[in-house]
């Protein structure tokens, strides 16, 4: 509680009050004990001490309040101290070199009140104080102050907190605009104002804030009665809501969310004017494949009827000179239909195969689970006379079951099948080791899937991929040629040793490729190859 100490020897304090026709003396002096006692301002009374030559050379304390009393002496100051009739000097004895001691003075010179604020460290404590100056008497002076330091620091902490908030704001990649609500005297909504712009939303109008400041929302955008209903439901309802826009005045496509705020919204704007344009642009770009593989089907239809035909033409025609008029041609002649009926049956096969090729295409509504157990049980099957004429033997262990299109797949072992059984030593005849398949297959573990298959976003993520190996004992290839195998009419062996058309690798690469898996290889020459093959499980 707060304990007013006044010298016992000055003058009674209602000496220097303003007379109240409705108080007494006695209730005056009983009015500014209490003031002094309730005070939560440091009060201090000072009396000048002057010299001979009259000049104020000191103050004497004529009375003090508790909270005055500990700011001069201390937290641990007590009310027994005694103050009143000493000097200011004996407490403070640099105060006549600070600008306060000459403002006590003009306050008694004048007697005009002063006000001044100070800054000072104390126990490494920024103190702020207010500090009124103001005569009460002759020679007397009155000193209220309040310490402001919590005020100063608040108000510091907003302008810290204000830059930062302005610093998010500008360096927001999206623009950001807060409006206000404009009322009527009815308090019905009939606008709303611009309160604040970020520094991108002056880049994409090209218009500093200033510009904007107080500008209702319907001077910069007109606003049909539907979209205004849209607002008053965010500001009644607080349900945020996102659409998309293009704004002919600056020729971009907005990203727009708007969220309440107060009695107001904030919009959140992204240009997405880049966006845009690489989306048609891949609109264009699939509409023009669409259009290429309209064409590439045309082709494969002309391939299939109008090349062919003439081919069937060519071997009919050589076979009937072969059968009815072998006897009167000569042996040259009979071998040059022999050539020409192996070259359009080489050109027969190559067509073929170039439409099995662009014939391929991955509809996902055929896509289901397939049991490959099954499916290369009935391959080996259907290549069984292969299998005997080579006197070969498939090893085949449980694989597990993949997703995708069945008859695809069924091309794609057959093929790697195929060539396991093609392409071995062409003495192998003669030797004790016979051709051998073995067909294995376990589900892959994620540190060994190569990075064509690994999950590029949130909805691939824990997709399994079975693992396949196709292992034979043949003639192997040089792995330098491993990226060659795969591409159409490669061929790593010349026509005289190994039939075919270099398509059978690039038919199976693209079938792979279908169902978003990975096919590679390891090989070397002379040493077999293993054909391995990663496809998704679900």
């Amino acid at each position: 509680m707060s304990k007013v100490i006044v010298d016992s020897v000055s003058e009674p304090l209602s000496a220097g009050l303003p007379q109240l026709d409705a108080i007494t003396n006695e209730e005056q002096v009983i009015l500014w004990q209490q003031t002094l006692h309730h005070s939560v301002s440091g009060l201090v009374g000072l009396v000048a001490v002057r010299n001979d030559a009259g000049q104020i050379v000191d103050f004497r304390y004529l009375f003090i309040n508790q909270i005055a009393l500990r700011d001069t002496l201390g937290a641990h100051a007590t009310d027994q101290e005694s103050i009143p009739g000493r000097l200011l000097t004996e407490f403070y004895p640099s105060i006549r070199e600070t600008p306060i001691w000459q403002s006590y003075i003009n306050v008694l010179e004048t007697g005009e009140p002063h006000r001044l604020e100070q800054h000072y460290k104390l126990d490494n404590r920024d103190i702020s104080i207010i500090q009124s100056a103001s005569s009460f008497g002759p020679d007397k002076l009155l000193l209220s102050y309040a310490e402001t330091s919590d005020l100063h620091l608040v108000a510091r902490r907003v302008t810290r907190q204000s830059a930062l908030l302005n610093g998010v704001l500008n360096s927001s990649p999206n623009a950001i605009v807060v409006f206000d609500a404009t009322r009527n005297s009815q308090n019905e909504l009939i606008d709303f104002h611009i309160s604040l712009v970020n520094r991108m939303f002056e880049t994409i109008t090209n218009h500093d804030a200033s510009y904007f400041a107080g500008t209702s929302l319907t001077t910069i955008y007109p606003i049909r009665p539907k979209q205004f209903e849209c607002l008053r439901q965010l500001i009644e309802t607080g349900t945020p809501f996102h659409f998309d826009e293009y704004v002919p005045a600056i020729n971009r496509w907005l990203d727009i969310t708007l969220t309440r705020l107060n009695d107001g919204f904030v919009a959140t704007i992204q240009d997405v004017t880049t966006q845009r344009q690489v989306q048609q642009q891949l609109e264009a770009t699939v509409q023009e494949l669409h259009r290429s593989n309209q064409n590439l089907e045309q082709f494969a239809y002309v391939a299939s009827h109008d090349l062919q035909e003439p081919l069937r033409k060519i071997v009919s025609f050589g076979d009937v000179l072969t059968d009815q008029f072998a006897d009167g041609m000569s042996e040259s002649a009979a071998d040059l239909i022999r050539r020409m009926q192996r070259s359009a049956g080489r050109m027969r096969s190559l067509v073929q195969d170039l439409l099995t090729y662009a014939r391929l295409a991955g509809d996902t509504e055929t896509f289901g689970l397939v049991d490959l157990n099954h499916l290369l049980l009935s391959i080996i099957d259907d290549l069984e006379i292969t299998i005997q004429d080579r006197r070969a033997t498939v090893q085949l262990e449980s694989l597990p079951a993949v997703w995708g299109d069945a008859s695809l797949l069924r091309q794609l072992f057959q093929n790697l099948m195929s060539n396991a059984l093609k392409f071995q030593q062409p003495n192998r005849s003669d030797s004790t080791e016979t051709p051998h398949v073995l067909i294995r297959g376990r589900v892959a573990a994620h540190a060994e899937l190569p990075a064509a298959v690994l999950p590029t976003d949130a909805s691939q993520a824990g997709r399994r991929y079975a693992l396949i190996k196709i292992i034979d004992n043949g003639i192997g290839f040089d792995e330098r040629y491993l990226d060659r195998i795969f591409t159409i009419f490669q061929r790593l062996h010349g026509r005289m040793e190994y039939s075919g058309t270099g398509m059978g690798l690039a038919i199976c690469k693209k079938v792979v490729d279908i169902h978003k898996g990975h096919i590679t290889a390891i090989s070397q020459e002379g040493a077999g190859a293993t054909f391995i093959i990663y496809l998704p499980m679900q």
